[in-house]
């Protein structure tokens, strides 16, 4: 749940290390989950009237039929979009933005899941759906974009500082990276800009 955080969790109640409604409570109060279907053998309304108090959107009894089920997921999924979606695209654009602000800092999957207090697995799989590229490709795109302004309008600048300037420290890395993204070193795109 904490790598995929589900838009819904089909539970038993009577398991090994926790009960259901221990894993609701825990879940609802760590944020990795809303929605809950119980699925259980036990027709007792004692149990029912906890499940109502839980929140959960159903109670379901053993044996399951299958109808019944795919009639409630399907319902559950309609009514997903608005939330969901909003939040994907809340947190999409709070992503990147902070990305555009701090490009030029050291910047990872793990310290963007501690500012957004989300799991890098989620943080990378949204990106992916939302650039179409990787975390890693799309910072690198940004930072060498921004060294090819630089290394054009500001030439007094020397090539490895730029490289610091758009988050690369190390300057045999930055030129690494230049060369792979756009075919030349960062000396020789300024000297080919030169006559422009």
């Amino acid at each position: 749940m904490k790598n995929n955080k589900p838009d819904v969790t089909l539970t038993d109640l009577n398991m090994p290390e926790k009960d259901g409604f221990e894993l609701i409570h825990e879940a609802k109060q760590h944020d990795l989950c809303q929605r809950f279907i119980i699925l259980t053998g036990y027709d007792e309304f004692e149990y029912a009237r906890k499940a109502i108090r839980a929140g959960v959107v159903d109670y379901l009894l053993k044996p399951i039929n299958r109808d019944e089920i795919a009639a409630l997921l399907h319902q559950i999924f309609k009514e997903l979009p608005t939330d969901a979606d909003s939040d994907y695209r809340h947190h999409a654009a709070k992503i990147l933005s902070y990305i555009d602000r701090n490009y030029s800092q050291e910047l990872s999957l793990d310290m963007l899941a501690e500012y957004m207090n989300l799991h890098p697995n989620y943080i990378s799989s949204l990106f992916k759906i939302e650039t179409g590229a990787t975390f890693i490709h799309y910072l690198n795109t940004l930072r060498i974009n921004e060294a090819k302004k630089l290394l054009v309008e500001i030439r007094q600048i020397p090539v490895n500082m730029i490289g610091s300037k758009v988050g690369y420290e190390n300057r045999h890395y930055f030129n690494k990276v230049f060369k792979k993204y756009t075919g030349v070193t960062p000396g020789k795109y300024r000297e080919g800009r030169s006559n422009h």
